[in-house]
């Protein structure tokens, strides 16, 4: 509509100037190499025109011939990019329909002429891989990695996405470490590094980048990284033990609160305390500390673990527990144990009897058997060691006891009685 308002606007402007210099007497003399030409203003004025409008076309023909090549060129180039597009296209297709080969193929067969080469090599490092072509996925990711440097980050996390699923967990671990240094906050990097540490062992280095997971990985599920705190806790504490007690203590204090406070990680220290130094009172401390904010027969089975100079006293603490807790089977085993540790051999004899009365595992079964031949009951001491065996075994008890192993019966004494005799 515009243009046919433009061209009306012109043919009435024509007309008028038209008509005024028709109306005008002037005329144009030219006088050249003896020729005199001589015509009217409004001729000579439409001449020029047309001599104007006639150079201008002249010219774009001309321009056009030399610009053909280039056109030609910029054609064909185009064309090559929508056969490369088009071959992208169809190989994401085929790697969504499963069909790998195809896709990998599809990928890489215009990948020169494309104006995202990176999608390309990305798309067929992920079908080879399918296929299990391993050494054709890494030369699709380095060309990827030298299509698009700016995309470095992509490129090393389809990289390392891809190590993991293959089980190669060092490998991926290498490249996560190496993007973590350049790209220290970002989360799905975090996350992968965290996962290769975990599958590997690496405690050390999962407890260095605990902070950053905490402040940047928001897309962890609620209990992945109480999980994970848990896991480094418990793993670096197993790497300090094999050093000694003293590196193990080191190692403890070091620990962020929030982590030691965690009861697995505090039963993680308290064990590997009681394997390298049970005589340390910090255990003793922290075991009691346990048992006062709730009664738990693991933690009581952990005290009896302890090897203080002096026993006695902790057979005291455990003597009076049993006031409160009379038929507990481990806190019974315990004070037996601690009472052998005393040497005090009748009232150890009698805590683990009472002990094995009530359900205790194998290990009593072991101590009552060692006490019993000590003291000169090798029947009752072969019953209770083949019990021990059973019970360790998961065997049920066995049938062909000769009456000689079987324990003889006596006459049962009040607990207090019996300790009476130690």
């Amino acid at each position: 509509m515009r243009k046919l308002f433009l061209i009306l606007i012109v043919l009435l402007l024509s007309v008028l100037a038209a008509l005024w210099f028709h109306d005008q007497p002037g005329y144009v003399l030219v006088h050249a190499a003896g020729t005199t030409v001589q015509t009217s203003l409004f001729l000579a004025i439409g001449v020029l025109l047309a001599a104007a409008l006639a150079l201008y076309f002249l010219v774009r023909v001309l321009a056009g011939i030399v610009r053909s090549p280039a056109g030609m060129r910029n054609w064909w180039r185009h064309r090559k990019q929508m056969l490369a597009r088009g071959r992208l296209l169809r190989g994401l297709r085929r790697l969504a329909e499963g069909d790998f080969d195809t896709a990998e193929k599809e990928m890489v067969k215009t990948v020169e002429h494309s104006e995202t080469p990176l999608l390309h090599y990305l798309g067929a490092a992920w079908a080879a891989h399918r296929t299990g072509a391993g050494v054709r996925r890494d030369r699709y990711l380095a060309l990827a990695d030298r299509s698009a440097p700016e995309s470095r980050l992509a490129v090393g996390l389809l990289q390392a996405q891809l190590y993991v699923e293959d089980g190669q967990f060092e490998t991926a671990f290498a490249t996560l470490n190496v993007l973590q240094e350049k790209w220290p906050r970002q989360p799905r990097v975090l996350e992968l590094l965290s996962y290769t540490c975990e599958r590997l062992g690496e405690w050390d280095r999962l407890m260095e980048i605990l902070p950053a997971l905490r402040r940047h990985a928001g897309q962890l599920p609620a209990g992945r990284l109480s999980a994970l705190e848990r896991a480094a806790g418990i793993g670096v504490l197993g790497n300090a033990a094999r050093e000694g007690s003293a590196k193990l203590r080191q190692t403890w204090a070091a620990l962020p609160r929030a982590i030691c406070e965690d009861q697995q990680v505090l039963a993680a220290y308290v064990d590997a305390m009681l394997a390298t130094d049970p005589s340390h009172s910090e255990t003793e401390k922290l075991i009691r500390s346990e048992l006062k904010k709730r009664w738990d027969p693991h933690w009581v089975q952990r005290y009896s673990r302890l090897e203080p100079e002096d026993p006695t006293r902790l057979l005291t603490t455990v003597e009076a527990w049993l006031k409160q807790h009379p038929d507990d089977p481990q806190l019974l085993m315990a004070a037996g144990k601690l009472a052998l540790r005393s040497q005090l051999w009748g009232r150890g004899q009698s805590y683990l009897e009472a002990a094995v009365s009530r359900g205790a595992p194998a290990e009593a079964h072991y101590l009552l058997a060692d006490v019993l031949e000590r003291r000169g009951e090798p029947d009752k001491s072969r019953y209770h060691f083949r019990r021990g065996l059973e019970m360790a075994s998961g065997m049920a008890p066995l049938a062909e006891l000769s009456a000689l192993e079987q324990p003889r019966a006596e006459p049962e004494q009040p607990l207090e009685a019996r300790n009476a005799t130690g």
